[in-house]
């Protein structure tokens, strides 16, 4: 899952009316005797802004999902503990799963616990999430984005996966259902990044078409699905503009639609039905959000704080001024800041840096046909791969927190099991401008230092630029990027220098809001509705593994997955990935996962970036339980607590 970073957007001001609420809802923060209020800092210009958890591609984010709705809803299995990136058993609503006849039953049991209203959380609720899923992922529906698309869409799915991959699934008893596969996979995998994606709904108070409507079972008529997943793909009704749809298109319409009115979210009888440790009390279109105990939460421990609540900041600047003031009982120290933590520290504030399961990266557009046939060339990906000075980057962009990234699988944890022997060594084509250059020239490119090359022996075979690239053709491209954060700003602008000076690689920066950048390059661009409104792009920043934890990499290189920006593409990188679905062992496993990421590793389909912090921590002394951070970038406040100082 996408996460958006803390931007710095110069020149920008906090309104008064954030400010005022900053003051107000922090004054009673940790720092203060015998407060139990706890206020976090939301990264720079990305407020929540999506509350339904099943989330389309635009609204894919880790503030959304793990910073935001998660406080209210849970997900069937939780992932994250003790800073690692495993199984939390605690914190999942049901026990770890059982699979039987040769891996392709699973049998799940759910613990007894309730909503906020008092009924229990069933096998229903369960399924309900599974009918509006398919109905959201199938492939007969429209593209996710456009004005015709019914419902949220999932930014998790990939062709083939959940629910796809299902046979059939069914309540088995008030607590119990049975999912049937339609092949064997491998019991951690489907685990890690299929069940892992499960959100049991309150079905009895989210089953409608309507607001006004009543509560039916809408989400299993006949009309939204004619089949179960994985047979014949399901039959969608036409709607017509303006009428409320049936089954579970119309369930899964409604509930996106009412998710688009931020306005109303701290008052929509809705999202009064909660089960996770926090119900929201008040939340307002900038962002600022204020949580309270739930006092009928299942799950231990119970939070111990009266309230928790996000911040808003449109700069990094007025949240590093908050953080200083002691408003923030969490908060971050922008990089260019970093020189005053010792003064924080001396006013009661510790430090932790923030690592996530991942890694970030650039996008090429496979989709543009006039760029594609360019990116299409493995020698070229390497050229632009030798042009990153990674540890550069870490050294001047990032005050040296960090570690040179060499594939899609992450380098952190220290040890990470799944980080192949070939990764671990450190990037397959380290920076090497020298190197590039001889790539480009022996493949037909006039390199043109300080210029810009171009093609001069067009099509394929050897020394010549490759298969659709044409005479003439020049290397310059459009680079996109979100604006103001300063560190993404220097690697982008250090990239472009480089590649022009070295290589003649024209790199034209432009830089645009952050929920912008995502939707441009996360619109559904195929080969056959290619996009050419952008060439390479910095839509995703860092990806964390969530909610598919076991970083196989299906939905960010699959063909055709739900957040493979640009749409890359590759048989032998498929195969790789389904075998790492399918393996009939651990060791199998471990062996498919590492051929998968060497392979990628070595056809670098995106632009790899080093791995540095999500953001720098810094918290009030007297707060226990925050560290170590959760590794998906999720915060947990109900471990919070407070002790004054």
């Amino acid at each position: 899952m996408l996460r958006s970073p803390a931007w710095t957007l110069v020149g920008l001001a906090v309104t008064s009316t954030l400010l005022l609420a900053a003051c107000s809802s922090a004054a009673t923060g940790g720092h203060r005797s015998g407060g139990t209020v706890v206020t976090f800092g939301e990264a720079a210009a990305s407020p929540p802004s999506y509350i339904f958890p099943m989330e389309s591609g635009t609204y894919f984010t880790n503030q959304n999902l793990y910073q935001f709705s998660n406080q209210m809803y849970l997900p069937l299995y939780a992932f994250g503990e003790n800073g690692e990136p495993v199984l939390n058993s605690s914190l999942s609503i049901a026990l770890p799963p059982s699979f039987s006849a040769g891996d392709t039953t699973v049998n799940i049991t759910m613990k007894h616990w309730r909503w906020s209203n008092g009924q229990p959380i069933t096998a229903r609720d369960v399924v309900l999430w599974i009918n509006l899923l398919a109905a959201a992922t199938d492939p007969n529906a429209p593209p996710v984005g456009s004005s015709s698309a019914p419902g949220p869409g999932w930014g998790a799915s990939v062709p083939g996966g959940f629910p796809s991959n299902l046979v059939s699934y069914s309540a088995t008893g008030e607590y119990s259902l049975t999912l049937r596969l339609n092949a064997a996979y491998n019991p951690t995998w489907f685990l890690y990044n299929e069940l892992s994606q499960i959100y049991p709904l309150p079905q009895a108070s989210w089953d409608r078409l309507s607001a006004n409507g009543t509560v039916g079972n809408y989400d299993a008529s006949a009309e939204a699905r004619t089949t179960v997943p994985g047979t014949t793909p399901a039959q969608y009704v036409p709607q017509t503009p303006g009428t409320a749809a049936s089954g579970a298109l119309g369930v899964a319409q409604f509930l996106n639609s009412q998710s688009q009115t931020l306005s109303t979210y701290s008052t929509n009888p809705l999202w009064k039905v909660v089960d996770g440790p926090f119900q929201l009390q008040t939340f307002t279109s900038s962002g600022y959000v204020r949580f309270v105990p739930n006092a009928s939460y299942s799950g231990s421990p119970k939070p111990a704080i009266s309230a928790f609540v996000e911040e808003p900041f449109t700069t990094d600047n007025s949240e590093f001024d908050a953080l200083r003031s002691g408003q923030l009982t969490i908060g971050y120290v922008p990089i260019q800041d970093l020189a005053q933590k010792a003064a924080l520290e001396q006013r009661g504030y510790s430090f932790a840096p923030w690592y996530g399961y991942g890694f970030g990266y650039l996008s090429y557009n496979y989709t543009d046909p006039q760029v594609a046939p360019i990116f299409d060339q493995l020698y070229f990906r390497q050229a632009m791969q030798s042009l990153v000075d990674q540890p550069q980057y870490i050294r001047d962009f990032a005050a040296g927190y960090g570690t040179p990234e060499s594939g899609p699988v992450p380098v952190l944890p220290a040890n990470n099991p799944f980080e192949s022997p070939l990764e671990r060594r450190g990037p397959v084509y380290p920076y090497n401008p020298s190197a590039a250059v001889a790539l480009l020239s022996s493949h037909g490119w006039k390199v043109v230092p300080g210029g810009t090359t171009y093609c001069q022996r067009p099509g394929a075979g050897s020394g010549h630029c490759g298969a659709g690239v044409a005479q003439d053709a020049k290397l310059g491209f459009t680079l996109l990027y979100p604006s103001g954060s300063v560190e993404a700003n220097n690697e982008m602008e250090a990239l472009q220098s480089v590649a022009r000076a070295k290589a003649g690689i024209a790199l034209q920066l432009r830089s645009a809001p952050y929920q912008q950048v995502t939707s441009v390059a996360l619109n559904g661009c195929t080969p056959t509705t290619p996009c050419a409104n952008w060439e390479i792009a910095n839509w995703v920043n860092y990806w964390t593994y969530a909610p598919d934890y076991l970083p196989t990499g299906g939905e960010l290189f699959a063909s055709g997955a739900g957040s493979n920006g640009g749409d890359y593409s590759s048989q032998v990188a498929n195969a790789d990935i389904q075998a790492t679905h399918t393996a009939p062992s651990q060791s199998a496993e471990l062996a498919a996962l590492f051929r998968y990421q060497d392979y990628l590793a070595q056809q670098a389909p995106v632009i790899f970036l080093p791995d540095t912090p999500l953001q720098l921590t810094m918290y009030r002394s007297g707060l226990k339980g925050l560290v170590p951070q959760n590794v998906f970038d999720a915060i947990q406040p109900q471990f919070y607590r407070l002790t004054t100082g």
